[in-house]
């Protein structure tokens, strides 16, 4: 989440600054300078916030269509994502043979394109996969902990 949140809020700070240095250009008065700096970075705060509760809705609203295929009757539904890896993974075991023991150079040209797109998919569907479940498990663990404090 945060390399998200860095992604869209991290040249932010970077105009505050400039923004704040053409205000100590223009504003004569300390007083003012200082109340302009203070609404800035109020505007800022809220910015940033924002992103935040954006970020927080998406995180809920995949959640939620994740226990929704979850309770789903229908088996694909429930097995999509572990297909979509598996084939993928074979996908790029099969290219991978085919482009270092059969396929001549002059046809292993021909798929490079097809390889380029290959790897940003099992990249992504690697990532989202063991990344989601990965901060799953550290969320349950989380909570689990503060349970545990909270009635110890």
């Amino acid at each position: 989440m945060s390399w998200l949140t860095n992604l869209f809020s991290g040249g932010v700070d970077k105009v505050v600054s400039s923004v704040g240095g053409a205000i100590d250009e223009l504003v004569t008065s300390d007083e003012e300078r200082l109340q302009l700096k203070v609404k800035m970075q109020k505007e800022l705060n809220s910015f940033k916030l924002a992103q935040l509760e954006s970020l927080a809705k998406y995180d809920a609203e995949v959640t939620s269509r994740h226990k929704a295929d979850m309770v789903s009757d229908s088996w694909l539904s429930k097995n999509i994502r572990p297909l979509a890896l598996a084939f993928l993974t074979v996908a790029t075991v099969v290219l991978a043979y085919l482009t270092i023991f059969i396929l001549p150079v002059e046809k292993v040209t021909l798929i490079e394109p097809w390889q380029e797109l290959l790897k940003i998919l099992l990249i992504t569907a690697y990532g989202f996969y063991f990344g989601s479940r990965g901060i799953e498990k550290f969320r349950s663990i989380g909570l689990k902990k503060k349970n545990d404090n909270a009635l110890g």
